[in-house]
């Protein structure tokens, strides 16, 4: 009877399956980047952010999916681990729809929907796009339709009452429903089951809430994997849906007969009964930690601790309007320049880590060369948003100026990257540089960190003082670089030289000065009136400031 019943119901259950995950696909298809958009305006708030979850889930009836874009948008620096919070307590709450749709028998609609889907997306119309969504949530409720069908004579059949009778142990049932869920990798589906069981007298409430419970846990497993290869604030947000999860089902446990009283005393079918007990959980967990979202937080920062601040691709000072007065503007992008420069000096320091040993750097340098080009992006839309107002030539001249320095702070970072990857090689290779060469080294970097940091501390302006301690800076990483090439081409003559990789070094060193230098020159521009100085055109490579770089790197 046992066999004959999986004969029966597993092509039911892939049906169900195969209907959820293509209508989930399908949504977010025809939506196009939309949800993507949504959740990242939606997280100001923990509330707002919960409520996007909600929704979007709802819509795409997957709390995996949801979470697992989120996770997503934290390891790209789209969103903040904090401000994922929110998306991931509202998931579970959009859950429960399908469990309410099931349990008031939406199931004896789905002929209609598939019927309708099915011409809809056959017809050439506008809305043609919407005829496979609507066939696949016809095909998740008709396969509901279809397992009720099975199980509904059992549920007087010994057999399958003995089976069944191993939900009345609480921890057997959470086991249950956490296995479903994974096996089935969809809370959705087990809820939807559980729902089903119900209506056809096979499980009571009492019974069906644990396989809840565990299916809630079980949800979180995917986005545990999903998050493995991704930076820290990814694997966090993937860990606080898991405790999130699982503390939920802890704090309950002890209710849990109050709790199904309380149930039964709502009234309704037994299907009606599962339903709100799963939307009253998943309601009331989402407002326990929408109140204590902080601590909550921080205990997920305790378990999970990050060496390096994160990385969210915001600015720091500009905003999407600047303000109406031109120089205040202004003065918001050369912050912004400042902070973009801090960011360079950040990747340098990785670097460094990175020649230490420290290879798993490298992905982090990555993605803060990549947030160094966001912040690019962003100034360069300011100045043109700046210049397209009735400014004076001395306003132009400074906004023309602070697009060039965001273009040499861009190049710096794709330099710093590059002498990354060369000691990454040489780690890799097991290349161990003499120690007169890793003073060079740390000689070279400590010059090119003084002038940066020098550069940071006045900039926009360039008084005489730091332009005279910069130029000596300068002579003194010229002279060390000349040093090392000589040394180097020694070594490659009397073939005892390590390879390629530390000449390649050399270059990036004489690179990043190449370019820290013309950020000297550029900023030493602002302090000269616009009507003395010709403004370069900034793509020109043939003006003496466009070629100042190449010329630069011919002197040695």
């Amino acid at each position: 009877m046992i066999w004959d019943l999986l004969i029966a119901v597993v092509p039911a259950v892939i049906l169900f399956l195969y209907g959820i995950e293509n209508f989930s696909e399908e949504v977010r298809h025809v939506a196009g980047e939309r949800f993507r958009t949504i959740l990242q305006n939606a997280t100001k708030t923990s509330l707002r952010g919960a409520i996007a979850g909600a929704v979007v889930t709802a819509l795409v009836q997957s709390s995996t999916a949801t979470s697992i874009i989120a996770i997503g948008l934290v390891n790209a620096g789209a969103i903040s681990f904090l401000a994922s919070l929110g998306l991931i307590v509202g998931a579970n709450v959009g859950t429960t729809l399908t469990a309410q749709l099931v349990a008031f028998k939406l199931t004896a609609f789905a002929p209609i929907f598939v019927i309708g889907g099915f011409l809809l997306s056959m017809i050439r119309s506008p809305y043609r796009a919407f005829g496979k969504p609507i066939f696949y949530f016809g095909l998740v409720f008709y396969s509901l339709n279809l397992i009720s069908s099975i199980v509904a004579p059992l549920q007087d059949d010994p057999d399958i009452l003995a089976l069944l009778s191993m939900t009345d142990s609480v921890l057997a049932a959470i086991v249950i429903g956490f296995i479903i869920t994974n096996l089935f990798q969809s809370s959705s589906v087990t809820t939807g089951l559980i729902v089903v069981l119900a209506q056809s007298g096979l499980l009571t409430a009492t019974q069906a809430l644990p396989i809840i419970l565990g299916a809630n846990i079980g949800t979180s497993t995917t986005g545990l994997v999903v998050s493995l290869g991704m930076n820290t604030a990814a694997k966090r947000t993937a860990v606080a849906q898991f405790f999130f999860n699982f503390l939920g089902v802890v704090i309950f446990l002890p209710f849990l007969v109050s709790f199904s009283l309380l149930i039964e005393d709502l009234g309704g079918t037994a299907a009606q009964q599962v339903a709100n007990a799963h939307l009253i959980f998943n309601f009331t967990c989402a407002a326990l930690f929408l109140l204590a979202i902080k601590p909550f937080s921080r205990l997920i920062m305790y378990i999970l601790p990050q060496k390096d601040g994160e990385i969210v691709f915001v600015t720091d000072h500009i905003t999407p309007k600047l303000p109406d007065d031109i120089v205040e503007a202004i003065s918001l992008v050369d912050k912004e320049i400042v902070h973009m420069l801090q960011i360079c000096k950040d990747i340098f320091d990785s670097t460094l880590e990175v020649a230490e040993g420290s290879t798993d750097m490298c992905s982090r340098i990555v993605h803060l060369r990549d947030y160094v080009d966001y912040l690019r992006s962003q100034i360069m839309s300011a100045v043109i948003s700046l210049t397209n107002r009735d400014i004076s030539v001395e306003e132009a001249a400074h906004a023309a100026i602070l697009a060039r320095v965001a273009d040499l702070g861009s190049l710096m970072a794709y330099q710093m990257v590059s002498m990354a990857k060369s000691f990454e090689q040489m780690n890799e290779k097991k290349i161990k540089l003499s120690a007169e060469s890793l003073r060079g080294i740390e000689e070279m970097a400590a010059l090119c960190r003084e002038n940066t940091k020098q550069l940071m501390g006045v900039f926009p302006e360039m008084p005489e003082d730091v332009d005279m301690k910069m130029r000596s800076n300068d002579e003194l990483l010229r002279q060390v670089l000349n040093w090392h090439y000589k040394t180097y081409l020694i070594q490659l003559v009397a073939k005892s030289s390590s390879g390629g990789i530390f000449s390649e070094i050399l270059f990036s060193f004489e690179r990043i000065g190449s370019i820290i230098r013309e950020l000297r020159k550029t900023s030493k521009t602002m302090g000269i009136p616009a009507s003395a100085v010709h403004m370069p055109d900034l793509i020109d490579p043939n003006h003496e400031n466009g070629a100042a770089l190449e010329s630069d790197e011919r002197q040695l």
